[in-house]
C-alpha cells in the first residue's frame, strides 16, 4: 500500500516518475529472475552457469539495493564464491575483497559477522600467503568473542588449510588439537565435526609418533561412524591407519582386525585390484646403486583371508638377483584388505611391479 501511494503521488507532480518507477520496478524483477537462476545452476552444478547468474544478479542487484549495501555484499559473496570454484581465481579475489569492505563497514572490523567471509576466501584462495592472514584474522576475532565453538572452527579451518603447505609448523598442528578440546568440551561424542577433529588430531599424534594417542583417538572415529548405514571415508581411512601403526609396532593381529574391517566394508568387483594398505617401500641395493644400475621386479602373489601376503612369486625383472630377493622381502610385509565373497573373506590373487630408479 506504501509502495502504491508512492507511485500515485510522482504521478501526479511529474510524469517522468512514472518512468522512474517502472524503470526500478522492471529491475527487481530482471533480478529475482537472475537470482531465481543463480540458485538452479547452483542446485544442478552446473558451475558456469552459476558464475554467469551470480554476476548478473550482482550486477542488477548493485543497482537495485545500492553499491554500499549489505545486500550487494553478499551477492558479491555469491558471485566471488562461484568465480572461484570454477577456478577463475584470480577474478574472484576483487569480489571477496568487496565482500569484506561491505561486511567491515556494516557490521564492524572486529564483528563476528566477518568471520564466514573471511574464512570462506581463505579456503578458496589459492594464495597461501594470504590465506594465512584471513585466518589470523578470523581466529583473533573468535578468539576475543565469547563463541567457544566458532573459535574451535576457526581453528579448524586454519589446521586444513595450512597443514601440509609451506606454513605446516607445529603451531598448525596444535590448532586442531586445541580444536578437538574445546568441541569434546561442550559437544556430544557423535558430533560430526567433533569426530572428524578426532581424525585430523590422529594424524598429528601419528606423525609425532605418539602412536598411544593416535590409536585413542582413531578407535573413537570408528566407534562413532560405524554406527551409520553407510562406510564413511573416515572410518575407512581411520580402519586404514590402524593397520599402519599396528604393523609399525608389530602387532600383526590387531592390524589383521582392521584388514579386515576394511575387506568387509569395500564393495568387490570380481576383476578389482587390491591395493595395499600397509607398504614397506624397498630398499636399493647398494651393490646395484655403486654402479647406478637400475632395475624392475613384477611379482604374482596371494592375499589371504587375513590381508597377508603369501606366496610371492617372479613374473620377470630386470637388472639382477638383488632386486629380485629385497622385493621378495618387502613384499611379505604388506598388508592388504582381503577380498571379500558373499560376505567372507577369501584368498585373492594380485600382481606388482617394483621399479629401482635414480629418476
Amino acid at each position: 500500500m506504501i509502495k502504491s501511494g508512492s507511485q500515485l503521488a510522482c504521478i501526479s507532480l511529474l510524469a517522468g516518475c512514472l518512468c522512474f518507477s517502472t524503470y526500478t520496478f522492471a529491475s527487481s524483477q530482471d533480478f529475482t529472475q537472475a537470482y531465481q537462476a543463480y540458485n538452479q545452476a547452483v542446485t544442478a552444478g552446473d558451475k558456469q552457469q552459476t558464475v554467469l547468474s551470480a554476476q548478473q544478479a550482482f550486477d542488477l542487484g548493485k543497482k537495485l539495493y545500492g553499491k554500499d549495501s549489505i545486500d550487494t555484499a553478499n551477492l558479491s559473496f555469491n558471485l566471488a564464491i562461484a568465480l572461484a570454484e570454477n577456478k577463475q581465481d584470480s577474478e574472484s579475489q576483487p569480489y571477496f575483497d568487496l565482500t569484506l569492505d561491505l561486511y567491515k563497514s556494516h557490521y564492524g572490523d572486529e564483528s563476528i559477522e566477518i568471520i564466514d567471509p573471511l574464512l570462506t576466501y581463505a579456503d578458496k584462495t589459492k594464495d597461501i600467503k594470504l590465506a594465512k592472514s584471513l585466518l589470523s584474522e578470523a581466529r583473533d576475532i573468535a578468539q576475543d568473542s565469547d563463541k567457544s565453538i566458532l573459535y574451535a572452527h576457526t581453528l579448524s579451518a586454519s589446521f586444513t588449510k595450512l597443514i601440509n603447505s609451506k606454513y605446516d609448523k607445529p603451531s598448525v598442528r596444535r590448532y586442531i588439537l586445541k580444536a578437538k578440546q574445546i568441541y569434546s568440551e561442550n559437544l556430544p561424542n557423535d558430533a560430526a565435526v567433533l569426530v572428524n577433529a578426532r581424525y585430523d588430531s590422529a594424524a598429528v599424534y601419528f606423525a609425532d609418533k605418539k602412536y598411544d594417542k593416535a590409536e585413542a583417538e582413531l578407535l573413537e572415529v570408528i566407534n562413532q561412524y560405524e554406527r551409520l548405514e553407510y562406510s564413511h571415508p573416515y572410518e575407512l581411512a581411520s580402519h586404514a591407519k590402524l593397520v599402519s601403526l599396528y604393523s609399525q609396532r608389530d602387532e600383526p593381529e590387531q592390524a589383521t582386525e582392521h584388514c579386515i574391517a576394511i575387506g568387509s566394508m569395500k564393495p568387490w568387483s570380481p576383476d578389482q585390484q587390491q591395493t595395499p594398505i600397509y607398504r614397506v617401500n624397498p630398499k636399493f641395493p647398494q651393490s646395484k646403486a655403486k654402479r647406478r644400475t637400475e632395475g624392475m621386479v613384477q611379482l604374482s602373489f596371494t592375499v589371504d583371508e587375513q590381508g597377508f601376503v603369501i606366496n610371492p612369486e617372479i613374473l620377470t625383472s630386470k637388472g639382477g638377483k638383488a632386486f629380485e630377493t629385497e622385493s621378495i622381502k618387502v613384499l611379505k610385509e604388506w598388508r592388504y584388505a582381503p577380498k571379500f565373497v558373499d560376505g567372507k573373506p577369501v584368498k585373492a590373487e594380485s600382481t606388482v611391479q617394483l621399479d629401482y630408479t635414480f629418476g
